[in-house]
């Protein structure tokens, strides 16, 4: 067995949390699906999940629960992304989302007067990108854009790939690996799920109700 993998069983038993629970935690979004992985053993068939994942979201968690409830936890790990929020772009930089150059050099490509929920998580991943020095910032645009666009995609990633000069997006999902030519080079990857996770953090934190 992949030594990152842990099975059922065991998560259970290190853990102490019930089978109902993980469950009840699973059809809640509180556990991924993608995160039930389903393989056939020399018993039949079992379960499998990525260690490291799994059991810091199940500690996590058991630390929330002292003081949300599990919808409330659920919001936490779903951040809202309807449009509900409106900030400006001075208010983006207040907060913490984006240094005023960066906010500059993102309206410059993208006027606009205010930034709903899925703006912001436009803006936070450009921000972060141009800020790791490794990319443009029309690449930088490229992802962050990306990123929104993969709402079908349960836990997307967004990798950045360069041949021969040229530099596209691709998706895929956290648990699926993926291959490329050897002409071409990653660039950058952005963990969507992860980001969104972040960004709904440091609203919270400075007094934005998500």
């Amino acid at each position: 067995m992949d030594e990152n993998l842990i099975t059922k069983k065991e998560l259970l038993e290190l853990t102490g949390i019930s089978y109902g629970a993980l469950y009840r935690w699973k059809r809640m979004k509180l556990l991924p699906d993608e995160w039930f992985i389903h393989r056939s053993t020399f018993t039949g068939h079992e379960t499998f999940f990525p260690r490291d994942k799994v059991l810091g979201r199940v500690e996590e968690i058991q630390r929330l629960k002292e003081e949300m409830s599990l919808e409330e936890i659920a919001r936490h790990f779903s951040p809202n992304v309807s449009g509900e929020i409106s900030i400006t772009a001075a208010e983006a930089v207040e907060k913490g989302i984006a240094p005023p150059p960066i906010v500059n050099q993102y309206l410059a490509a993208k006027p606009t007067e205010q930034f709903d929920f899925s703006g912001l998580l436009e803006l936070y991943i450009f921000s972060e990108l141009l800020r790791e020095g490794q990319l443009t910032r029309d690449e930088a645009l490229e992802m962050a854009e990306t990123a929104l666009a993969a709402e079908d995609i349960s836990e997307p990633v967004v990798y950045l790939l360069r041949k021969y000069g040229v530099a596209f997006c691709l998706t895929a999902g956290e648990m699926q690996k993926i291959a490329f030519d050897r002409q071409s080079t990653l660039a950058a990857q952005v963990a969507v799920s992860a980001r969104k996770a972040a960004l709904t953090e440091l609203l919270r934190q400075k007094g934005v109700s998500i």
